[in-house]
């Protein structure tokens, strides 16, 4: 009889085990599924709110090229022109989705994305992205900085990002140190372009005016200053008159050009070019279109270099 009590007890002790052992998996599996949603998140843009993944592996973007590749992280697939355009960016391992207005549908597929980031709220364009993958509308101002930031958010990568401010930011400072003896303190830039066959005036914002007047805080001109920075919304220049020239240049100038090789000859060798004093003492630094061209913190790094020697070069 105590046998069968016994025999009793261990049985009803085993159901309780089973029993313990089931409720704990599927609490064990409801974590798990906690988890997995936590893989998720919301991210507001500049067309709404997408749900995202923390850490986008996949991601197909129509710009935002250099933004990504600071952080380590290569797109698999990006747009021809920003994919062959960018002279300080090794292509391979992106593969070409065409271009931004026609991208091609087929290839982003088959690129299977996790996360697709593009440029602008073109509501069409996001609506066609939107569904193959999340996609997320950008529009950020060209500060590499900023930009980072903002991409160190996206990508999981914010430890990545602090540490390429710290970097960028340490450079900036080798730069001002390099630069020291050559420009004065009241010395001023200009940057002019001539594109086709006009010729512009740039700000604060690309074409190596964000590392002139903010990263390594020279001074632009006077009319600079207060007509294209405190007044332009353009990030792509201001177009002037010739006979205007005059009136924007500084003590330094930086010349490039873009399709308009005949119109800066014919500039040079006129005299009005030829009487500005930056062209007197010979402060006039012509740099290749290409590689100003690009706003992103990739580039703008590589243009600190290109700048920073360019200036001192220029004043030995």
């Amino acid at each position: 009889m105590k046998s069968i009590k016994l025999l009793a007890i261990c049985i009803i002790s085993l159901f309780f085990i089973f029993i313990t052992s089931a409720c704990s998996s599927e609490d064990a599996s409801g974590e798990e599924g906690t988890n997995h949603e936590a893989e998720t998140r919301m991210y507001e843009h500049e067309l709404g709110e997408t749900r995202i993944p923390v850490e986008p592996k996949r991601i197909v973007s129509d710009w935002y090229y250099g933004d990504m590749i600071a952080l380590g992280v290569r797109p698999v697939g990006l747009t021809s022109y920003v994919l062959n355009n960018h002279p300080y960016i090794e292509p391979d391992g992106t593969e070409d989705i065409g271009s931004a207005t026609e991208p091609n549908i087929e290839k982003i597929i088959s690129l299977n994305p996790d996360l697709i980031i593009m440029y602008g709220d073109n509501q069409k364009v996001y609506d066609q992205y939107s569904k193959i993958a999340p996609t997320i509308a950008l529009d950020i101002y060209p500060d590499p900085k900023e930009s980072v930031k903002t991409f160190g958010e996206i990508l999981g990568k914010q430890e990545e990002a602090e540490d390429w401010i710290t970097s960028f930011e340490e450079k900036i400072e080798a730069g001002k140190e390099k630069i020291a003896d050559a420009v004065g303190p009241d010395e001023t830039f200009t940057i002019f372009n001539v594109w086709d066959k006009h010729l512009r005036v740039y700000g604060d914002i690309n074409m190596g005016g964000y590392i002139l007047y903010h990263a390594l805080g020279l001074k632009p001109q006077e009319n600079v200053q207060k007509d294209i920075i405190e007044h332009a919304t353009e990030n792509a220049g201001t177009q002037i008159s010739l006979e205007s020239m005059p009136d924007y240049a500084g003590d330094h100038l930086l010349l490039t050009v873009y399709k308009g090789e005949e119109l800066a000859e014919e500039i040079k060798q006129g005299a009005l070019w030829q009487n500005l004093e930056a062209v007197k003492d010979k402060q006039v630094y012509e740099v290749d279109f290409d590689l100003l061209y690009n706003e992103d913190p990739v580039a703008m790094e590589e243009q600190l270099d290109v700048l920073v020697d360019l200036i001192v070069s220029g004043n030995q």
